[in-house]
């Protein structure tokens, strides 16, 4: 279990690209922000969690905070080079539905502004702190507020992730044929499940809370799809973060709430999208994969 002083997002730094160990907020940066917003950047600190980008708190000579991200890490341009974009006019798609989400106050979509060819972000700085296992009723519902807006003039869709990553059981396994099955299933069984909006990361990490107000962070995977991708891959973290316990609960609110049944097939999905399987992700992911496969017959 993550410790509660630890955002839940924490990853030891070892585990971090290099670009993203040691990370700051340059001149040319600062004074891009500061042309931007129309106020001297005077202060800044790097935010906890952020695994793919660099995001600061920025301080303002005015008495303004506002936050930067920066995606310096090149993996992701190279991977996503829809990224800035996306998370753009998720915030804002977002922001027009009424969801709390940060405003955007302003972007290099390039870094052509900076001279870094660093894309850079700033938005609102909102308060609240990230809770490894928040109120789950709570959590659920946020998540519901999101997958009922309709997101069909959205202009991303649901796509699978790592589907090439993994192509058969991962060393380790202890049941190679579970793997075999669950991977046939993820192959040629998805659901057609409606489509709304969905984060595509909504977890814990990414929703900030100022008593039981949240604020949802972290945009850049936001797509219209199946709302049972982000339930599962909100399962996927909570068991990490509290025992499987925290995650049925958890899925049993939002099923509850929602009066929506969740589709075995996205904890199939949850388990295999990911691009290393370490032996405790193995294990955890074999104790999902029975039920859901064995849902299949």
């Amino acid at each position: 279990m993550t410790s509660a002083r630890r955002h839940p997002n924490h990853r030891p730094a070892a585990t971090l690209p290099p670009e993203l160990r040691r990370t700051s907020v340059p001149v040319p940066v600062r004074a891009w922000v500061g042309a931007e917003l129309g106020s001297e950047v005077v202060a800044w600190r790097r935010l906890p969690g952020a695994s793919t980008s660099a995001v600061h708190r920025l301080r303002l000579s005015d008495g303004r905070s506002v936050v930067l991200r920066r995606y310096v890490w090149r993996w992701v341009l190279e991977d996503e080079p829809e990224v800035f974009a996306r998370e753009v006019e998720a915030l804002r798609f977002a922001s027009t539905q009424g969801l709390p989400v940060p405003e955007v106050l302003a972007g290099d979509a390039t870094g052509t502004a900076v001279g870094d060819g660093i894309p850079a972000l700033i938005t609102s700085f909102v308060p609240g702190h990230a809770v490894a296992v928040p109120d789950l009723a709570d959590l659920a519902a946020v998540a519901i507020s999101i997958h009922e807006i309709d997101a069909s003039t959205f202009p991303y869709r649901y796509a699978p992730w790592y589907t090439g990553a993994i192509t058969d059981a991962p060393e380790g396994a202890t049941e190679p044929s579970l793997w075999l099955r669950a991977l046939d299933i993820w192959h040629s069984r998805l659901p057609g499940d409606r489509f709304g909006l969905v984060h595509r990361d909504f977890h814990p990490g990414n929703v900030l809370w100022r008593r039981r107000r949240a604020h949802v962070v972290d945009w850049a995977s936001a797509c219209s799809g199946p709302a049972g991708c982000d339930v599962a891959h909100c399962r996927d973290n909570l068991i990490f973060l509290g025992g499987f316990d925290v995650a049925d609960e958890f899925l049993r609110l939002y099923t509850q709430l929602s009066g929506r049944e969740h589709d075995p097939f996205w904890e199939i999905a949850s388990v295999l999208e990911h691009s290393k399987f370490p032996p405790e992700r193995i294990a955890v992911s074999e104790l999902r994969l029975r039920p859901a496969v064995a849902a299949y017959g």
